[in-house]
């Protein structure tokens, strides 16, 4: 025991005198320390081994107090590594314990018996020493590092502080130039644009040289966002926006305006200048764009506005570029054209329109007239079709020209609601007797619309008039829309007892085949369709009669205008036929003196 301590006051000495308070690999000096306690425990309990034999009960106690003594302060002293603090205690008295336990002395059973306890005590005190311990000295290291940490921090606040005003400065500018652009294709955006445009009219005015502006609208995108998903979308308007870059004089003269229109300024171009690199331009955006393992295309259209010509503001000279683009896209899509004064004239008449249709039921501007509809095997009215007429400043102005102006201007649901009242009150009134039924036209955004049931329960509700007398007439564009969603609000009406219409049939999207699924109560033939018997119309005409008479539909032709007309449907088994031929639109009261007229010439 002497030679062990003298080895580890030996290596305490090395210790204080060599590494302490100095940077060292720690790894040996703990493997010592370790081994040190190690063989001064094994030889404490060797100790009491051999001589257990010889020790009387009061040198036997004192062994065991004396060793127990030695565990009680490894546990604490030895905290620091929980495995050495552990085992320490149960090296000294295990061995002892276990010798006393199985003596043949009840009194060294007794001594066994309080070892194996006070070993048991010591080892969840050594446990719970060791986490004390750990957590302190964790929290000693926690506490240095944020100091430490907060020494830093404090190093950076005040290196920060010195170049603060900078970086306000730069990080304002970075924020300024983010705000600026396009987040997908990093063009200018609108407002950007609209700036740098006026800067460029400004100084063009200043040169006194031409500006071109370019309205650019994708043809064909739609359907590769709908067929290959928006992430595919965004990379082909990354890569056509990259083409226009390379194309542009000036980056600050291109701009990403909304969804899949750009626009660029083009200086010191005149208008064939100006065509002539809209159609290259074309040419190069319909060039395929490889976007993973697709190869994809989309067109261009291009609407061009000239400054001064057209105009010397820059939101005008868009709007015109844009009108320029829409107009082309009526005729022909992927082609230029250049804005000219009859778009001009066209602008002034919507604005004109769009300002009077804001006030037209209010000056009321607006009534109905009713044309009757003539069931061509009794030769009586079987309903009458409700027409909205406008007279604007003494011009009459037709439905096609002021309804899609309405429906984009968010009026028709008030002037559709409007014509449903003055329609049903008109026909709780009139001459005919019960057989006769209304027909309204409702458009598309109309039917559409959340509250329409609403409207129509109100209005029939208000007016008394009977929902199965009711006919709502419909073009067949609404099934363009969602032909889902088109059935469903079919089938309420229906739920409703009120009767659908399909007008103007077979001009537009629907086809034969989609009266299986429409479950309209009427289909309408178009009045080009009766025009152009003699030209193929007939077997239109005659199609659709055999397929609404298998489904069930009563069918009526539009647009009749002669006798000649008129024998050749009946022949064909028409059901009911509206036209000229028996009468115009007329209103309330013309329609009471026309009926009464044509009752006593039926009567002949």
């Amino acid at each position: 025991m002497c030679l062990l301590l003298t080895y580890r006051l030996a290596d305490l000495f090395y210790w204080q005198t060599k590494l302490r308070g100095s940077q060292y690999d720690v790894s040996a000096p703990m493997r010592r320390f370790i081994v040190g306690r190690y063989l001064t425990a094994f030889t404490l309990s060797v100790y009491s081994i051999l001589f257990f034999d010889s020790m009387d009960v009061i040198e036997l106690s004192c062994t065991l107090v004396v060793m127990s003594a030695m565990a009680g302060g490894a546990a604490t002293v030895l905290a620091a590594n929980k495995a050495l603090s552990l085992s320490y205690a149960a090296i000294l008295l295990i061995p002892l314990s276990l010798l006393c336990l199985f003596s043949t002395e009840d009194h060294h059973n007794i001594f066994g018996v309080l070892g194996f306890v006070f070993v048991g005590v010591m080892m969840s005190s050594a446990r719970l020493s060791s986490k004390f311990t750990m957590d302190s000295i964790l929290i000693k290291n926690q506490n240095s590092d944020l100091l430490k940490e907060m020494e830093l921090k404090n190093a950076e606040i005040a290196e920060s502080n010195l170049n603060l005003e900078e970086k306000v400065k730069s990080r304002t500018q970075e924020i300024l130039t983010i705000s600026r652009l396009d987040p997908l294709t990093k063009l200018f955006n609108r407002n950007a644009f609209s700036e740098s445009l006026k800067l460029l009219i400004a100084k063009a005015e200043k040169e006194n040289k031409p500006l071109a502006l370019l309205f650019i609208d994708l043809d064909g995108f739609k359907n590769i966002n709908d067929s290959h998903g928006h992430a595919v979308g965004d990379d082909v308007l990354t890569s056509i926006a990259h083409r226009l870059y390379m194309q542009a004089q000036n980056h600050e003269f291109l701009c990403r305006w909304g969804g899949d229109e750009f626009l660029i300024a083009l200086q010191h171009r005149d208008e064939i200048e100006a065509k002539e690199f809209s159609t290259k331009l074309i040419h190069l955006l319909s060039q395929p764009i490889r976007v993973n393992s697709n190869s994809l295309s989309v067109g261009a259209t291009i609407g061009i506005a000239m400054y001064p010509k057209h105009s010397k503001n820059e939101q005008e000279l868009i709007e015109l570029a844009d009108t320029a683009m829409y107009a082309q896209k009526q005729t022909s899509k992927s082609d230029v054209r250049v804005f000219n004064d009859v778009m001009r004239e066209s602008i002034n008449r919507e604005n004109r329109l769009k300002d009077g249709l804001s006030r037209a039921l209010q000056m009321q501007q607006m009534y109905v007239t009713y044309q009757p509809v003539i069931d061509s095997q009794t030769g009586q009215v079987c309903f009458c079709e409700a027409l909205l007429r406008w007279k604007l400043d003494g011009e009459l102005i037709p439905p096609n020209e002021f309804i899609p102006i309405a429906e984009q201007n968010g009026f028709i649901h008030d002037i559709g609601s409007w014509v449903l009242q003055q329609a049903c009150k008109v026909a709780t009134k009139w001459t005919f007797d019960n057989t006769v039924n209304l027909s309204v036209n409702v458009s598309v955004s109309q039917l559409m619309h959340n509250n329409m049931l609403d409207v129509l329960e109100k209005t029939l509700k208000e007016s008394g008039f009977p929902a199965e007398k009711l006919h709502i007439e419909i073009t067949e564009s609404i099934f363009v829309e969602d032909i889902q969603l088109a059935i469903q609000k079919i089938k309420a009406l229906q739920k409703l007892k009120i009767k659908v219409s399909v007008d103007d049939f077979g001009t537009g999207f629907s086809s034969l085949s989609l009266l299986q699924s429409i479950a309209a109560d009427v289909v309408k033939i178009d009045k080009n369709f009766i025009a152009s018997m003699a030209e193929g119309g007939t077997a239109v005409i005659q199609a659709t009669q055999h397929m609404a008479k298998e489904l069930g539909y009563s069918v009526v032709a539009e647009g009749v205008e002669t006798k000649a007309q008129a024998d050749a449907l009946i022949s064909m088994g028409i059901q009911s036929l509206q036209g000229y031929y028996y009468s115009k639109p007329m209103r309330q009261e013309e329609l009471e003196n026309w009926h009464e007229l044509y009752r006593q010439d039926a009567s002949k």
